[in-house]
């Protein structure tokens, strides 16, 4: 344009016309004025076309979330609302699933419903598979967001929240009261802990610490003294917990104490130094995670009534060694060829169909299942079980017809094992696919689940044992120390411990990967005497479980597992 504006400018000028300068300036002005106009108004209407498509898109991922807050609602108000979505959608071909009618009609199962309580343009639709529910408690959920023309989708995994979150979980943090001695330091005997130490420390118990010398046995966190607890993944205690010193946590940590002064921990104040906490703001308050009365619930995952496929019962002290080939070897003397739920006994056997292995003590009435009596006599008659334990000169003890499960080896496959008694760890358990693979195990015992450690007692007081030392178990070559159990543990009513801890030389490293659930705290060292702690959490329990894990007996459902894959919907 300037280079038409000096060719007219020159023309008039060689005419001698210099008063026609000032219109021609004013006009090239007004043009340029003009086309600078139209193109700022043009650019204007592309930026507010953009930040519109910006703000659509933003919005489309949180409508997205809405409709996951929306399927989870109506979870959490029906637990029978897993059934339900459209078994027409692709998304749901391996599920199975009905539209849900009448009251529970819900139309963003097969369609776009608008945002709850909004006027926007925003709107969800989701679909649901629940293949994976009744084996590990897991639903999928894919839920997609639209506003305008925008749409965006979301996956998530949806499970209540649940024992397996967590490394370590405790619903009283104090010594089990079931193993108050008082030969030990113990201000009261079983009988008088039960009443005393069995509630919470804000519902009145009284604790041992700071001086106080009568009371409760309270078990802490350590970072003192050489000793340095470290919780490698998430706590949560339904109680309050004790530090001493500067142990370390890991981990996301809670706890269903409302605290004091804003701190929900106890420090011992004899020991220096304070907690760390790797998450800002920890622990923070949590609901309690309710325990089950028993594992009774496993009980039904063997019964050919009321499942298909069905599981593995065995009766009486039963040996299960896992092959890495995916084969179990099992002796279970008190059990006989009752019917479906029968595995068999021997070497090389099949892991069950189901994943599920229950162990139950020899009933009054033997069963289907139960031999009159046992095919190999109970030791010491009946001072010990009919598979050897305890072994020569240990002073464990073992009773002849309760429902024992004595484990070791390595795993290939997915397993979980249930004792109405108490589950022994024997040996080593590890994963032929390591923590990276797809081999899970579950220990759910009624009681306690033990890591064994036969002792030979060298001194006495009274009945009492004060002293001893390390036996190797039967068939090994030496103690067991230093020792790896990769599962997820559940002591219902109980404690994971080490059996005998408190005798004996060190053991070196107790190294657990998994998580551990428990009644009590349980004890696994006592000054020189049994083991450290390296505990690990499982990543993978977040997203899968071992087969029929139990679940805690009141927990709301809750997103698991994020992620953002490409749209599902093109409108």
């Amino acid at each position: 344009m300037n280079g038409i504006l000096v060719a007219i400018r020159r023309r008039l000028m060689a005419r001698g016309e210099d008063s026609g300068m000032a219109l021609v300036t004013v006009l090239g002005l007004g043009l340029f004025l003009s086309i600078l106009m139209f193109t700022a108004t043009g650019f204007a209407v592309k930026q507010v076309q953009q930040v519109r498509g910006d703000q659509d898109w933003n919005s489309s991922f949180a409508a997205a979330q809405a409709g996951v807050d929306d399927y989870i609602s109506h979870l959490n108000a029906d637990g029978t609302y897993w059934r339900y979505g459209d078994p027409t959608n692709p998304y749901s071909s391996s599920s199975t699933l009905a539209l849900p009618t009448g009251t529970l009609a819900n139309p963003a199962f097969t369609g776009w419903t608008g945002i709850p309580g909004t006027t926007t343009r925003g709107y969800f639709r989701y679909e649901v598979d629940n293949s994976q529910f009744t084996s590990q408690g897991i639903l999928k959920l894919r839920s997609s967001g639209k506003v305008g023309n925008r749409i965006r989708t979301v996956e998530v995994q949806v499970r209540r929240r649940g024992f397996i979150d967590y490394l370590y979980f405790t619903d009283y943090d104090t010594k089990d009261p079931a193993a108050y001695e008082t030969v030990v330091g113990d201000s009261y005997t079983a009988t008088q802990a039960e009443p005393k130490c069995h509630k919470h420390s804000y519902e009145g118990r009284i604790d041992k610490i700071n001086g106080v010398s009568t009371g409760c046995t309270s078990i802490r966190f350590i970072g003192s003294g050489g000793v340095t607890d470290i919780i490698n993944g998430p706590m949560h205690s339904n109680d309050s917990f004790y530090t001493c010193g500067s142990p370390k946590f890991q981990g996301a940590t809670s706890t269903s104490w409302t605290g004091n002064a804003g701190v929900r921990y106890i420090r011992d104040t004899s020991c220096s130094g304070n907690p760390i906490f790797t998450t800002a703001g920890d622990p923070k308050y949590a609901s309690q995670l309710t325990m089950p009365p028993s594992n009774s619930a496993i009980r039904n995952e063997v019964d050919p009534t009321k499942t298909s496929p069905v599981g593995c019962l065995y009766t009486g002290p039963t040996s299960i060694v896992l092959n890495s080939t995916g084969t179990m070897n099992v002796q279970s003397p008190w059990t006989k060829n009752g019917g479906a739920a029968y595995c068999g006994v021997g070497n090389n056997l099949s892991l069950p169909l189901n994943g599920v292995i229950y162990v139950q003590n020899v009933p009054a009435v033997a069963d289907a299942y139960t031999n009159a009596t046992p095919t190999t006599a109970c030791k010491n008659s009946g001072a010990g079980n009919p598979l050897g334990y305890p072994q020569t000169n240990d002073i464990g003890s073992f009773a002849c017809k309760n429902g024992d499960v004595f484990i070791e080896g390595t795993l290939n496959g997915q397993l979980s094992v249930a004792a109405e008694n108490n589950i022994v760890v024997t040996w080593h358990l590890d994963y032929a696919g390591g923590s990276s693979g797809t081999d899970l195990l579950g220990l759910m015992a009624n009681n306690y689940v033990e890591v064994y450690h036969p002792v030979q007692c060298t001194s006495y007081s009274g009945a009492e044992c004060t002293a001893g030392n390390n036996l190797t178990p039967t068939g090994k070559s030496g103690a067991f120390t230093n020792t790896r159990v990769n599962a997820a543990i559940l002591s219902v009513n109980h404690s994971f411990r080490v059996e005998n801890y408190r005798w004996g030389s060190s053991l070196g490293t107790l190294n657990v990967t998994g998580a551990i659930a428990q009644r009590y705290r349980g004890i696994v060292g006592s000054g020189s005497s049994g083991f450290a702690k390296n505990y690990l959490y499982d990543s993978r329990l977040r997203y899968a479980s071992p087969p029929k894990f139990l679940d805690p007996v009141q927990s709301a459902y809750q997103p698991s597992l994020w992620s953002e894959p490409s749209a599902a919907y093109t409108s």
